[in-house]
């Protein structure tokens, strides 16, 4: 993982990925849970986008009978884990109370509220259900923030977090592109990390996996395609770890009924989507007992 410090625009190298403070490398998934951490895990729901199903999902696997022009309602989630070294971890930053305030777009940019509009989406939100109040209330103070990817509906709590709060996404998602998309959610968040995941080696049936501390407790897993370098996360935790797709897959309805995730990187995108949903879905076959949760759904497939 490479971090950037914005501030000064110094750049420091991290340990090679894959690779733990012990100079272990793992192989397998049950070599990985054999070093399993006691870790407080929570989702946060923070708000509810309700769209259709497309132009979100690819429509050609939606199953038949359903009607994709009706408008659906799903959870927008971030995910905080307590690592014992790092402190408060969040995962992706869902909204924050903007959407509560000023609905139904919040700190939305009009480049993105151009879109949604005309896709007949609506973002929402109850009081103290923004990020900021689910943190006090549950006594969180992040010292990192990983993202699936750069899409707003993950970015929009940033605002709410600590300047000095790390915030970690995919190398290649450092882009003008994403940048639009993100508006002004990461202005005067200076301490920014970039994962790199090319060089991570294979877990199967991941292609590439980074171990993100060293320690074999977290992980990001390249799940390309919804964007250009999107990720998941494993929380390698005890009584059982757990796998946060992100936009990877929709939701556990969406999961078990084989849809696909649309992509903004066109039909070779749409390709990544399902090569990364089967390799996703192959490994809750391995792995029943990992809970998959998802970033629009507040309910897992849990084991």
């Amino acid at each position: 993982m490479a971090r950037i410090n914005i501030r000064d625009r110094t750049q420091e190298e991290t340990m090679d990925a894959g690779k733990a403070i012990s100079g272990k490398k793992y192989h397998t998934w049950d070599e990985v849970f054999e070093v399993s951490t006691p870790m407080a895990f929570r989702a946060l729901n923070t708000g509810t986008i309700t769209s259709p199903l497309t132009p979100y999902t690819q429509a050609e696997s939606i199953p038949a009978g359903v009607d994709t022009s009706k408008t659906v309602s799903h959870a927008v989630m971030a995910f905080y884990f307590h690592h014992p070294e790092k402190g408060d971890i969040l995962i992706d930053s869902g909204f924050d109370r903007s959407f509560y305030e000023n609905p139904p777009f919040g700190n939305l940019s009009p480049f993105v509220i151009d879109f949604l509009e005309g896709n007949r989406a609506r973002y929402t939100q109850q009081k103290d259900e923004d990020l900021e109040s689910r943190l006090r209330k549950n006594n969180i103070h992040p010292t990192h923030l990983f993202l699936t990817h750069m899409h707003p509906d993950h970015t929009a709590g940033i605002p709410a977090l600590s300047p000095s709060c790390n915030i970690c996404y995919g190398k290649k998602e450092n882009s003008a592109h994403y940048r639009l998309m993100t508006g002004s959610h990461l202005k005067g968040k200076g301490d920014i990390s970039l994962i790199d995941t090319d060089p991570a080696p294979a877990i199967p049936p991941f292609d590439h996996a980074v171990d993100l501390f060293g320690d074999g407790s977290f992980w990001a897993l390249s799940t390309p395609g919804h964007t250009t370098d999107h990720l998941a996360y494993l929380i390698n935790a005890e009584p059982f770890p757990i796998l946060v797709v992100g936009d990877a897959e929709l939701s556990a309805w969406g999961m078990t009924q084989g849809v696909f995730m649309n992509s903004d990187g066109g039909k070779e995108g749409q390709q990544a989507v399902r090569e990364s949903a089967n390799a996703i879905r192959g490994f809750h076959r391995m792995y029943p007992r990992v809970a998959v949760w998802f970033s629009h759904d507040e309910k897992p497939l849990a084991p």
